[in-house]
């Protein structure tokens, strides 16, 4: 049963683990998917256009500002100040000194936030970058008083807003590129985290339920050596009211019809020899009964003698001989009716009848009768069946002298049943088991053969006898007939 077992574990775990494999490849396949249509080419190619087309706005702001502080540093060899009203009013204009100190900006109205002079050496006439962001570009110029000019131009904001979005989708992007291996080792472990305890529930319930029918069938497998061995009295436990239950109770239905078939078999077999032996018997011992009784006759008839004691010898002699050929002929009579039963003529008739009739017998015992007056018609010997209920009438009186008999009826769905029923001495349990065995009796005279004929002539109605003792209390026989 291991085999089996095993068989049932790796079935549902490849019923788990192939649909998880096909789920883990279709998951994957999906992110890879998702992956690579944000990082397909023509998004990246998409992508760094639009950063170089900000950057050129940007350098193209840049490079407007620089002509303007150029245009400035050459006006203010002259006078700064008409150069500065020239300039756009969202620009702002600062001047420093060489100590850093704001000397004039413009415009006027700009007080606040000007941006200051950045730590650095610069050449006469050179344009150096003055801290410019995302919100202004910012640029230096020395001029030749030892001053210096630092110019603001605002990005503009539709500007600032597209290179803000660029920079976030070119950030997005490089998460992505950077977070790709460690999505897919994420989605790995998830699969995992989420699989692994349905794998092992899946191992779980495919050994419960292994153990649950192979359980059912190793005991079948066990029940049928034992009944090999000959362990009649075996039987598989049910285990459950399904199908397997099913057929742990059809095996075990299975092994009580065949005892009762290997019972009848020993029985029919016991009874053809016992019948054979019988059969024997009564052939060698009636064939010289006859010559015996006519010698013993003879023996009588022929004394001439005077003497009277002898002549009483021989009569009573001849008296005791005849008995005991009269007992042997009623001992060969019973060996002719066990080896062979007369054919049965059945009919149908009323057994209630038949109970009267064998109960008007006995006037001066003890013999009552509790008849089912609905009682219906039964096809049976009635002469076999008198037979019967005459042996087992005769038993239950010789048992004890003050046995009450009751003898019943009563019908029932299929069959009608007939008991004779005892307060006798009762049957002891090793006797009670034995007591249809041809040659078994308890009793002193009789050669064990009536309750024998009894159950042949029953079964061979079709029915069934069935006996209950108690000893002290009495015996009960039952009678089953169809009712057919």
């Amino acid at each position: 049963m291991k085999r089996l077992r095993s068989k049932f574990i790796v079935m549902f775990v490849l019923l788990t683990f192939v649909p998880a494999c096909a789920i883990a490849w279709l998951a994957k396949n999906l992110l890879d998917k998702a992956l690579a249509i944000g990082m397909q080419t023509e998004s990246v190619a998409g992508l760094n256009a639009a950063l170089q087309a900000v950057q050129q706005l940007t350098q193209q702001e840049r490079a407007q500002l620089a002509r303007e502080m150029q245009h400035i540093s050459v006006s203010a060899q002259q006078d700064i100040a008409p150069a500065l009203k020239v300039m756009d009013k969202t620009h702002r204009i600062v001047l420093f000194d060489s100590a850093g100190s704001v000397l004039q900006f413009w415009p006027d109205s700009a007080q606040q936030d000007l941006p200051r002079l950045p730590a650095m050496q610069l050449m006469p006439g050179s344009l150096i970058d003055a801290g410019s962001d995302s919100l202004a570009i910012r640029l230096a110029i020395a001029l030749p008083q030892q001053s210096i000019l630092v110019g603001e131009r605002p990005v503009p904001a539709e500007l600032r807003q597209q290179t803000a979005a660029i920079l976030q989708a070119a950030q997005f992007y490089n998460i992505i590129d950077l977070e790709k291996a460690h999505l897919q080792r994420s989605l790995l472990l998830a699969f995992l985290a989420i699989y692994a305890p349905v794998l092992l529930l899946s191992v779980g319930l495919g050994w419960y339920l292994a153990r649950r029918i192979t359980a059912p069938l190793q005991d079948l497998e066990e029940g049928a050596r034992r009944i090999a061995q000959g362990d009649w009295q075996h039987r598989v436990p049910i285990r459950s009211q399904d199908e397997i239950g099913a057929v742990g109770s059809a095996f075990n239905t299975m092994v009580d019809d065949l005892r009762r078939q290997q019972e009848q078999v020993i029985a029919l077999e016991k009874m053809a020899a016992w019948r054979e032996i019988a059969r024997v018997l009564a052939h060698e011992i009636k064939n010289p009964l006859t010559p015996i009784q006519l010698m013993a006759q003879q023996m009588v008839d022929e004394y001439r003698g005077t003497d009277e004691n002898y002549h009483a010898t021989l009569r009573e002699s001849s008296s005791i001989i005849n008995d005991e050929i009269e007992k042997l002929r009623r001992l060969v009579r019973e060996f002719s009716d066990f080896a062979r039963m007369p054919e049965l003529h059945p009919a149908p008739a009323q057994l209630n009848e038949l109970v009267a009739e064998i109960t008007r017998l006995y006037p001066q015992r003890a013999v009552k009768t509790e008849l089912d007056h609905n009682l219906p018609i039964v096809t049976f010997d009635w002469e076999a069946l008198r037979r019967v209920l005459l042996n087992l009438i005769e038993n239950a009186l010789q048992s004890s002298p003050q046995a009450e008999v009751i003898i019943s009826t009563r019908r029932d769905q299929n069959h009608v049943e007939i008991s004779v029923e005892d307060t006798g001495a009762g049957i002891s349990p090793e006797n009670l088991s034995r007591i249809f065995e041809p040659y078994f009796s308890t009793k002193k005279s009789g050669m064990g053969l009536g309750l024998a004929i009894v159950k042949r002539i029953v079964e061979e109605h079709g029915g069934k006898i069935e006996v209950t003792s108690t000893p002290g209390k009495g015996t009960r026989f039952q009678l089953n007939l169809s009712r057919g």
